[in-house]
């Protein structure tokens, strides 16, 4: 009886932290960062993201155009990229969700004026709004 007991609690384990693993990032969902920026999460299918990013953040270019985001969401945090193809840069985002807050590293990969590869890295966090 002890060892069925263990085993169903082992069970019961690893089923709410499967659960929770799922909630983290929830299909569909929408967060929005202080910069004003737009992730609309549309698909998480078994750790694949989904989704359409729109960029509101002051001093960079390719704002207001809805773009597809895409990444993996996993037990050690998830990670997406959002190709901006109008401006020949992209940016990958990575981070953990905590609760209603996503906090995130980003790295812009971009050309610069001299045409010349170059890379800007800052830090955002993104609420859920719903």
């Amino acid at each position: 009886m002890k060892k069925f007991l263990g085993l169903f609690l082992i069970a019961q384990f690893f089923l709410l932290s499967a659960e929770v693993m799922a909630q983290g990032l929830p299909a569909p969902s929408y967060w929005k960062n202080e910069r004003g920026s737009e992730l609309f999460v549309w698909s998480n299918n078994n750790g694949a993201i989904q989704g359409v990013f729109t960029n509101h953040a002051q001093g960079f270019a390719c704002q207001g155009i809805p773009y597809p985001a895409s990444g993996a969401f996993g037990p050690t945090g998830l990670y997406f990229v959002v190709t901006f193809a109008q401006c020949n840069s992209f940016t990958r985002w990575v981070g953990k969700t905590h609760g209603s807050q996503m906090p995130t590293s980003w790295t812009l990969f971009y050309i610069d004026k001299n045409g010349r590869p170059s890379k800007l890295k800052g830090k955002d966090t993104f609420t859920r709004v719903w």
